[in-house]
């Protein structure tokens, strides 16, 4: 019960940074919406309901905001001055990566609801529930995303070329998580058979059980401070 108040208040406490930081959930945002008029202007009508270029640029801008918003967790708490408070403190490491894993989870769906709202201006296949469920599906990849990138950014923190090595490594683990997020994705807006991607599903499933499992046992020894 004690580590679950502690969670709770570490949880509180991300939400509490990313707002008081309100330029980095703009330029995210923005970022975002600048995809989506580049997309627009770029791409010929007929291809705005091509349900395979929305998947591919909606995963390709949820990729690099989760990496931005992992990037500037960590610094921002260095800016602030509380990154050696937080990590020496005697509670457990674990339950601060579950609580940015959840935190950072919560944040990337919120921008995901906003691309998802643009594509229902852009396109007629986005309907409202349609959109809900490709909301379900996000936040298992998010999950899978926002953890694996956080132990990459500690493995790669020790180098003094991080910003580079950091998007370097990841996108090449994520890819499967992009790959499988995106026919579930193409599913859903098609309606076809859920039975035919289970594989996907289960897939994502994986990633976010193996990613909180790794992240428990090794976030406290990548930890610098």
């Amino acid at each position: 019960m004690g580590n679950f108040i502690v969670m709770i208040n570490l949880i509180k406490n991300e939400f509490f940074f990313e707002r008081k930081s309100s330029n980095n959930l703009f330029y995210m945002t923005f970022f975002s919406f600048s995809c989506l008029i580049i997309m627009f202007f770029a791409l010929p009508p007929s291809k705005l309901e091509d349900i395979g270029v929305l998947s591919g640029f909606f995963w390709i801008i949820v990729s690099l905001v989760s990496i931005k918003l992992i990037e500037n967790s960590f610094i921002r708490e260095k800016e602030y001055g509380i990154y050696d408070l937080i990590y020496s403190s005697p509670s457990e490491k674990f339950l601060i990566f579950l609580s940015k894993t959840i935190a950072f989870s919560f944040i990337l769906l919120g921008i995901e609801l906003f691309i998802l709202c643009g594509y229902a201006l852009i396109s007629s296949m986005i309907t409202i529930p349609i959109a809900l469920k490709i909301l379900v599906v996000c936040f298992l990849s998010n999950i899978g995303l926002i953890g694996l990138g956080i132990l990459i950014y500690l493995i790669t923190s020790f180098s003094n070329s991080r910003s580079f090595l950091f998007p370097l490594i990841l996108f090449p683990l994520i890819i499967p998580i992009l790959v499988h997020s995106s026919n579930l994705f193409i599913m859903i807006v098609s309606e076809g058979k859920i039975s035919l991607y289970n594989e996907s599903a289960f897939l994502l499933l994986t990633f976010a059980i193996v990613t909180i499992i790794f992240g428990i046992n090794f976030f406290d020894r990548l930890v610098k401070y």
